[in-house]
């Protein structure tokens, strides 16, 4: 669970917004499905995924001219 707090402090630090926010929310809410179902979740693996996917759909928000 710690790791998923780290995440979350994550997103609000980055200010994320409208698509990015909602799939950062979803992520978090899937993290903990798989975790509960797949006895072969790692879910260190998961967040690092997660971390990169966030990470460049921030940067594509920042890149798009409002």
């Amino acid at each position: 669970m710690a790791s998923s707090t780290t995440h979350n402090n994550r997103i609000q630090s980055a200010r994320i917004k409208g698509p990015t926010a909602e799939f950062a929310v979803f992520c978090d809410s899937e993290r903990a499905h798989r975790r509960n179902t797949d006895p072969n979740f790692d879910p260190a693996l998961y967040d690092e995924a997660v971390a990169l996917v966030l990470d460049r759909l921030a940067a594509t928000t920042r890149d798009t001219p409002q």
